[in-house]
């Protein structure tokens, strides 16, 4: 059975051990229920780091893999996700029939697996112009094929959550930018909404991590955020 999960993950996407820690250190007196979400190249350097950083924040891990591959290789990466103790990990839902095999490895180990439809630095007319199709129309498409290939959710943009209003899932929001954070197109991001508008808009989970880690006072902006989000 897969995990209950936090309505908010903190993006920690360091690219090295070290920085992912102090990352991590800046926010450790922070309390309330949030998860932490690891980038894939940092995950890929040391599969441990998972588990450690597990142990070391008492917090659920989202493996941000975004995988695309055969189906041994993603059922095999699902594994150890749950082998290190990872909660949650992705792969595209283009994949399509190939999520079958790491759907059924993540069924067994409870891990949660989410397909990736379309990516918050992606807009509207990158959807019609590779997909011959709007974006809402684009994000439908991949979040019913992740879930008719087994997955758990999707992840998507919040501004797209109306096109899957009707559709079930874990619907994991991105990026998300508080009002008061200016940079609000930190990352290449083009599809922004504040945490609590995703939230009230459909989102299951919302996720951001430069408003914390590009604020002067890292922990106070996470509180903020935290309280944002609500329980």
């Amino acid at each position: 059975m897969a995990k209950k999960l936090p309505c908010f993950f903190l993006a920690n996407d360091a690219s090295s051990e070290g920085k992912a820690f102090r990352n991590a250190e800046q926010v450790a007196n922070v309390e309330g229920p949030y998860g932490m979400k690891l980038n894939l190249d940092l995950v890929t350097k040391d599969w441990s780091i998972i588990r450690r950083m597990g142990d070391f924040t008492g917090r659920p891990i989202f493996v941000d893999m975004k995988m695309w591959n055969g189906k041994r290789t993603m059922a095999e990466i699902v594994q150890a996700v749950a082998d290190e103790g990872g909660a949650m990990v992705n792969a595209y839902a283009s994949a399509e029939r190939l999520l079958e095999k790491a759907s059924e490895v993540a069924r067994d180990t409870g891990v949660v697996l989410l397909g990736v439809t379309v990516l918050t630095h992606y807009d509207d007319a990158y959807c019609r112009r590779i997909y011959r199709r709007s974006m809402n129309d684009t994000v439908r498409m991949f979040a019913e094929m992740s879930m008719r290939w087994g997955c758990n959710g999707y992840i998507l943009p919040g501004t797209t959550l109306g096109a899957v209003a009707d559709l079930g899932g874990i619907k994991f929001n991105p990026a998300v930018r508080p009002a008061w954070f200016a940079n609000k197109d930190a990352n290449d991001q083009k599809q922004i909404m504040t945490p609590r508008e995703a939230l009230d808009a459909g989102a299951s989970i919302v996720s951001c991590g430069s408003p914390v880690f590009k604020s002067p006072h890292p922990e106070d902006a996470f509180r903020r955020i935290l309280e944002e989000v609500g329980d």
